[in-house]
C-alpha cells in the first residue's frame, strides 16, 4: 500500500492521507491543507485494505460536518 494509491482513491473526496511510515499515525488533509476528522492509529499504510482507508476518510469527513 502507498500513499499514492490511496491518495488516489480517495481524491474524490477532496482529501490526501498524510503521516510518516512507523509514526504510528496518519491522517486526512482537506484542499486547502487543514487536518480533518481524527487520526488513523496505524503504524503502517499497509496494516489495513484500501476500503478501509477510504471508509475512515468518508468517517472523517462526517466528523468535520456542522451540526
Amino acid at each position: 500500500m502507498t500513499k499514492a494509491k490511496i491518495n488516489k482513491a480517495i481524491k474524490r473526496l477532496g482529501l490526501t492521507i498524510e503521516g510518516t511510515r512507523g509514526d504510528g499515525y496518519f491522517y486526512f488533509l482537506n484542499e486547502n491543507g487543514d487536518h480533518v476528522g481524527s487520526s488513523i492509529y496505524v503504524p503502517y499504510l499497509n496494516c489495513q485494505p484500501l476500503e478501509d482507508w477510504v471508509l475512515d476518510a468518508e468517517n472523517c469527513i462526517k466528523e468535520n460536518e456542522p451540526k
